[in-house]
């Protein structure tokens, strides 16, 4: 029986070295995008969720203080931007909602290039309907349909 013996060149390993240096920053890159882009929808649903409350508690006593509640309660559900810093505004007219939170890169690069971390958030702005405006113009619909089906 004969053995067989495999020469492997130096040159695999040096490319596959060379390699490595490509892959895993690219690869942690793309992690950490994903991370980015899962704390920017949760803030930006948050901003969305708080803006929708608004139109249900401005008529309840108490409603901005529960509505800032909500809001602070709803900045935690971030995970590597760590908590938010979150901020409602209720007009009569219209509410806006904002979080904003910060990232931080590992590494030496990031730095280099002077920017160690990534910002996140989001900023909704909702004009708050009229209710009596709207029941208005439901009636007014009503009234013209129900002469067009007479006519």
């Amino acid at each position: 029986m004969t053995e067989r013996s495999f020469k492997m060149q130096a040159s695999f390993t040096v490319e596959a070295a060379m390699l490595m240096c490509v892959i895993l920053p690219v690869l942690l890159a793309l992690l950490y995008l994903g991370m980015f882009l899962h704390d920017k929808g949760v803030l930006n649903g948050a901003a969305q969720e708080v803006a929708a409350t608004a139109d249900l508690n401005r008529f309840r006593n108490g409603g901005n203080a529960r509505l800032a509640r909500k809001a602070d309660q709803l900045a935690d559900r971030t995970g590597a931007s760590g908590k938010a810093k979150s901020s409602v505004q209720v007009t009569d007219h219209e509410v806006s909602a904002s979080y904003s939170a910060s990232m931080k890169l590992p590494g030496l690069l990031p730095k280099l290039f002077g920017k160690g971390t990534l910002n996140t958030g989001a900023d909704v702005t909702r004009i708050l309907p009229d209710a009596a405006d709207t029941i208005r113009k439901i009636r007014g619909l009503e009234y013209v349909s129900a002469m067009l089906a007479e006519g």
